[in-house]
């Protein structure tokens, strides 16, 4: 089994404001930053830091002090003004990552705004022996890209460089988000072949941490990568494409550790609508129609609750792919009525509080706020969790239906909630010949987590993919009917 990270978020709202040290929340959208003295940002100031929902702006104060620069000089084929980076001993940057569970300080923290510049940043971290690591959008719950002695952030290098609508292809800089390239393909009538939970990560990170959505026959997104653009320490600037074979299949997912990549170029599809149903299997069920279920749905992803003999399913398919008969459009509960289970919870836990939760106080809460409000009142009880996680079984039994939307709107859906994740990555045979590992691992961990009575949060999500092409991918193969399961 191959351990990975899985790229969640999580809404956090605040304010925070330092005098002596700088404080970023990792950003999921483009930042507004004022400086008349430097395109490769540093460390200094104060910033103000808000966080809502799932966009992010920090306005970032830059206040150099005194004539301690230092110069990085452009490599001699980059055609670009010298970059200056700032620093200060006794100030420092503070970041966030998006679940809100890691920081990080440093004092090397730079935000190029040209390839060149980046290139800079690199060869002058190398000539010192210095390490620095790429960022992106800091949405992993395990803090993958912190590192105290030095990161870059691409936020800067956001732009969409090319839709080529003949070949079916979108070029970007590292940093721009999956949302904004997305947009930018549905005006040609494209979309990603693959997504992930949520879209604001960078493309950069996307790509190279082998994101993946869900889908028997579908790669996670890194496989469908045909070029990248990469910042060497010694090689300098590189253009890798299969035509370099084995280092272009290990850049594909390289974490960063071959250089930073600063151009990706990846495949796209028609842009579609799809169909998704949601229903609720038990686990014998879920077991005996898991074969069937990968076959014949193009994604399909299930969510077990601990303590409960519930398997929720979501499946997506084409709209053109669907009989006419199937619903399009059908929800047998309404929202209040949906999240009735997670508030009459929350109202009865708190009744001999001395301000005790109401009806009215709750409105405006949605599914994820609710199930998180729940848990953090006492998340390591048992009997606690117990009682959440029966809530949200009725939840999804009232959720059952059918709902059609585009593809990038259905395939991005609530992860809800403060994290720490561990993913395990599994082959379990075939598309037509499953042997049965995906099942056997789940059974065998909720078995454990019941037994041993861990209060275990619900849900265990669990995804399907095809093999990936990329060398260091957890899902690496080369059988194209490979299966795997997440």
């Amino acid at each position: 089994c191959v351990v990975v990270i899985m790229i969640l978020s999580r809404a956090l709202i605040g304010i925070r404001r330092t005098t002596r040290k700088r404080a970023v929340r990792a950003l999921a959208s483009q930042a507004s930053v004022e400086s008349t003295t430097s395109r490769i940002r540093k460390a200094h100031g104060t910033s103000l830091l808000v966080g809502a929902a799932a966009f992010v702006t920090a306005v970032t104060i830059l206040s150099p002090r005194g004539n301690q620069k230092t110069r990085l000089e452009a490599p001699a084929k980059a055609e670009t003004e010298e970059s200056v980076v700032k620093k200060s001993e006794d100030e420092e940057t503070t970041l966030l990552n998006w679940s809100g569970t890691h920081t990080v300080n440093t004092k090397h923290y730079w935000e190029p705004e040209t390839v060149e510049e980046l290139e800079a940043v690199v060869l002058e971290c190398h000539s010192k022996g210095q390490s620095v690591r790429p960022i992106g959008s800091a949405l992993s719950p395990n803090g993958l890209s912190f590192h105290s002695e030095g990161m870059v952030s691409l936020v800067h290098l956001d732009k969409i460089l090319e839709v080529d609508t003949k070949n079916m292809t979108v070029t970007t800089q590292s940093g721009a988000r999956v949302s904004q390239v997305i947009d930018a393909l549905n005006t040609h009538g494209l979309t990603l072949p693959n997504l992930a939970s949520i879209a604001e990560q960078q493309m950069g990170g996307f790509t190279q941490v082998g994101a993946h959505g869900t889908g028997a026959k579908i790669a996670p997104v890194d496989h469908y990568v045909t070029k990248l653009r990469i910042i060497t320490p010694s090689l300098g600037d590189m253009v890798l494409t299969e035509d370099q074979g084995v280092f272009f299949q290990l850049a594909k997912v390289g974490l960063g550790c071959m250089g930073v990549v600063a151009e990706v170029t990846m495949k796209c599809v028609p842009a579609h609508n799809l169909v998704e149903r949601t229903f609720v299997l038990t686990r014998r069920e879920a077991r005996e129609q898991i074969q069937q279920l990968l076959v014949n749905h193009k994604h399909i992803r299930f969510m077990w609750i601990p303590y409960q003999d519930v398997v929720v399913v979501v499946a997506n398919d084409p709209d053109a792919d669907v009989a006419e008969h199937v619903p399009r459009n059908l929800m047998h509960f309404s929202e209040p009525e949906r999240l009735e289970p997670f508030r009459n919870l929350y109202i009865e836990l708190t009744k001999d509080n001395p301000e005790p939760v109401t009806l009215e106080s709750l409105k405006g809460m949605g599914f994820g706020e609710l199930r998180d409000a729940l848990l953090g009142m006492d998340p390591l009880d048992v009997d606690h969790v117990k009682k959440v996680n029966e809530a949200e079984a009725e939840f999804w039994r009232r959720s059952q239906g059918y709902q059609t939307k585009p593809s990038h709107q259905l395939l991005q859906f609530d992860c809800g909630g403060q994290q720490w994740v561990k993913e395990v990555a599994l082959p379990t045979g075939t598309l037509h010949e499953n042997n049965g590992n995906d099942i056997m691992f789940m059974e065998k961990l909720l078995q454990g987590i019941e037994d041993q009575q861990i209060p275990a949060h619900s849900p265990i999500e669990q995804r399907w993919s095809a093999p990936s092409s990329s060398l260091m991918s957890p899902v690496h193969g080369t059988d194209p009917n490979g299966l795997h399961s997440w």
